[in-house]
């Protein structure tokens, strides 16, 4: 584990798997998972085993709230996109797009390119410089995808000053 946040939501989603598993996920179960895994991390970060602090953006609330929206707003048309995949209802056209960034982005590229990749239809297949190129499984799919949308919120992912 790199920090303790990590190891707090480690510990607690093990715990929320064994809960379910057994059948016995209440919220007394798991308030008491909750207090067991704080209290696990604590100990852990006072014996110096993991950090308290770390640079790492995936500390950041804003970065996990960021990535389950994209997931949330693009379930239902992935799933669209592997059914017609499957039984062959639409005639595809893949294409290739370029895209220049503007030079004084305040994110790093690495996470547009992976917020592109969560998008429906799409893939970052690279980034050169200030430009990144984008495959489309079909021009509609890269047409919905709201590039401007992504690049804000991607400006406003480090809510809590972390680096």
């Amino acid at each position: 584990m790199l920090n303790i946040f990590n190891l707090f939501l480690f510990l607690l989603l093990l715990w929320a798997m064994f809960m379910l598993a057994a059948g016995h996920l209440t919220w007394l179960y798991l308030m008491y998972g909750m207090i067991a895994s704080t209290l696990v991390s604590l100990v852990s970060m006072r014996l110096k085993l993991v950090e308290k602090n770390s640079e790492l953006l995936y500390l950041s609330l804003g970065f996990y709230r960021h990535f389950f929206m994209i997931f949330v707003n693009n379930f239902l048309s992935s799933l669209f996109l592997i059914m017609n995949l499957a039984f062959r209802k639409k005639d595809l056209h893949p294409t290739l797009h370029r895209i220049k960034l503007r030079a004084n982005l305040r994110f790093n590229p690495a996470l547009l390119m992976a917020s592109l990749n969560m998008s429906t239809g799409v893939f970052c297949v690279g980034v050169k410089e200030n430009e990144i190129l984008i495959h489309a499984i079909d021009p509609s799919y890269f047409k919905k995808c709201d590039f401007q949308k992504i690049c804000l919120n991607l400006r406003n992912i480090n809510d809590d000053n972390l680096i």
